[in-house]
């Protein structure tokens, strides 16, 4: 019994540690920057949509088979 406690213990200060690290990276400010004419461009612009085997092709994975 006395061991459940301790690792219970031990997962709650851990929890505190990542809450805490949470809470940082929340409170740090984010540059936010425009986008370039290149990056505008290519959002605005429409594409066509790739397939799940094209995408697997590109990635250098085999096509997956049902």
């Amino acid at each position: 019994m006395v061991e459940v406690v301790e690792g219970l213990n031990g997962i709650r200060e851990e929890l505190r540690e990542l809450r805490a690290l949470y809470k940082g990276l929340l409170e740090r400010p984010i540059a936010i920057e425009d986008p370039t004419e290149e990056e505008r461009k290519a959002m605005e612009e429409r594409h066509e949509v790739a397939t799940e085997g094209e995408l697997l092709k590109a990635l250098g994975g085999s096509s997956i088979h049902r």
